[in-house]
């Protein structure tokens, strides 16, 4: 069973859009969709009601973050709320650690870029992830790992602010990486709207609804 997991962004202007991830990034449309190396973008027509949904990003692996964070800057991008004062470093990621920044992609949907640090080898531009908040960690991993996917890594970070749940999940090649932070715990409509960003998946019996709402469509 072929097993593909493809983020749909959801846009008022999809041609806009598509402009915008090509200057900006580099995808190129291929068929119905665009595709930066192993990452594939479906663009629709909607009205996001302008905050980040439960699927909150999509992430580009690049090779050396600071020099791919000055490629899309010189095409006219610019950093995002998220991370207001440049790329942050997570020592607890993978192996070595991992460098990310974010970046407000079409209409102001969220685009991160990540780079692991060695022993990681470098990564081509690509997929690494897709972002999934929730308010409860326990119950959305669940119906995660119900439906098939495979747990990778787990972690929980321990911040100031509170303790940050994450793990990541694999659908064949590509990732979902599960999050919880304290003040989405606090408060679970921070990201519970529509958002910019649908998943849709090959390989599933159809739709499927978990927790908080959370939907994966099939392709």
């Amino acid at each position: 069973m072929t097993r593909v997991l493809i983020p749909e962004l959801v846009l008022r202007d999809p041609e806009a859009g598509a402009d915008r991830l090509g200057r900006l990034f580099g995808f190129r449309p291929e068929g119905d969709r665009m595709v930066l190396g192993s990452q594939s973008v479906i663009l629709s027509a909607g009205e996001p009601d302008g905050r980040h949904g439960r699927i909150d990003h999509i992430a580009l692996s690049v090779p050396d973050l600071g020099a791919a964070l000055r490629e899309c800057v010189g095409r006219g991008a610019h950093i995002s709320d998220a991370t207001p004062e440049g790329p942050v470093h997570i020592a607890e990621f993978w192996e070595g650690g991992v460098d990310y920044v974010f970046l407000d992609g079409p209409e102001g949907a969220k685009m991160e870029l990540l780079a692991r640090r060695p022993p990681a080898p470098r990564a081509a531009w690509g997929h690494e992830h897709i972002g999934l908040s929730c308010a409860e960690f326990a119950p959305m991993r669940d119906w995660l790992l119900g439906l098939g996917f495979i747990e990778q890594s787990r972690v929980t970070l321990h911040r100031p602010g509170g303790d940050v749940e994450a793990s990541f999940l694999a659908w064949g090649d590509d990732v979902v990486e599960l999050y919880c932070l304290p003040e989405t715990r606090a408060n679970p409509t921070l990201n519970a709207g529509r958002g910019f960003w649908r998943l849709r998946a090959e390989g599933l019996d159809g739709p499927q609804t978990g927790p908080e709402g959370v939907e994966i469509l099939p392709l």
